[in-house]
């Protein structure tokens, strides 16, 4: 089935034939754009995974690499030199070796042998991710090291400010977006007169929860600052959170 819809008119086709059509009661074709990562004179946007698809890849090939090294080197195996017979025995706990031959040895090999360079490989791997993502190690809880005390606003602001600029963009566009999918929702009711409304009653805000821990004591003091100087008390209030009724 597909559907074609301009500002005045619609239609329906199943099986490539016209099954329906008629006026648009909207007036207006019901699509929001949202870009996701806004570039210049393109009407579509920039994923936040395109660029990180080959970089997951080459990861992915290398912990398949680890993977297979480590089944074939998961059991270790020994090398015995000098000892007759010992083909015919099995190691296993408690087994005593003798011989007269003081030049005899048992050697171990093999078992999941440290590689250095393919541990820095991989590590190099996820940093460059962490970067082209932006999303901080520490926002992502990969962060092993201890990194101290970031519980007051001002320090997880300076550690996650690259993380916390790109969320603000990303609130103001997916922002914009829901005010005109709200507002849009409310017209359709109004055209089909389902619940009535006027263009100025259509306006809405989209408040997204801080990301940085909010001290109350803080809020308090500056909504007390603010009413000194002359704002409105409901004003103060409805920055605060709080309803006001009539």
């Amino acid at each position: 089935m597909t559907e074609i819809i301009s500002a005045d008119w619609w239609q329906r086709y199943e099986d490539k034939e016209l099954a329906a059509e008629g006026p648009n009661v909207m007036g207006i074709v019901p699509v929001v754009h949202i870009q996701n990562v806004a570039q210049p004179l393109y009407y579509e946007g920039i994923s936040d995974v395109e660029s990180l698809i080959p970089l997951q890849d080459e990861l992915n090939t290398r912990l398949s690499d680890r993977a297979s090294r480590i089944t074939f080197q998961a059991f270790k195996m020994y090398l015995a030199k000098g000892i007759e017979g010992v083909e015919k025995r099995a190691v296993s706990p408690g087994r005593m070796w003798c011989t007269d031959n003081t030049e005899a040895s048992i050697e171990q090999f093999g078992g999941d042998s440290s590689s250095p360079s393919e541990e820095s490989h991989i590590s190099e791997i996820r940093e460059a991710l962490d970067k082209s993502s932006g999303v901080t190690p520490v926002a992502a809880g990969v962060l092993k090291e201890k990194i101290g005390n970031l519980t007051s606003a001002v320090a997880l602001r300076m550690t996650l400010m690259g993380m916390l600029a790109k969320t603000e963009r990303k609130h103001y566009a997916y922002g914009q977006g829901l005010k005109e999918i709200a507002a849009m929702v409310m017209h359709v009711l109004d055209a089909t007169k389902i619940y009535p409304s006027k263009k100025e009653e259509r306006v809405f805000d989209v408040i997204f929860p801080s990301a940085l821990p909010e001290n109350m004591l803080e809020k308090l003091n500056e909504a007390k600052l603010k009413q000194e100087i002359g704002v409105p008390k409901e004003q103060v209030l409805r920055e605060l959170g709080y309803e006001i009724k009539e």
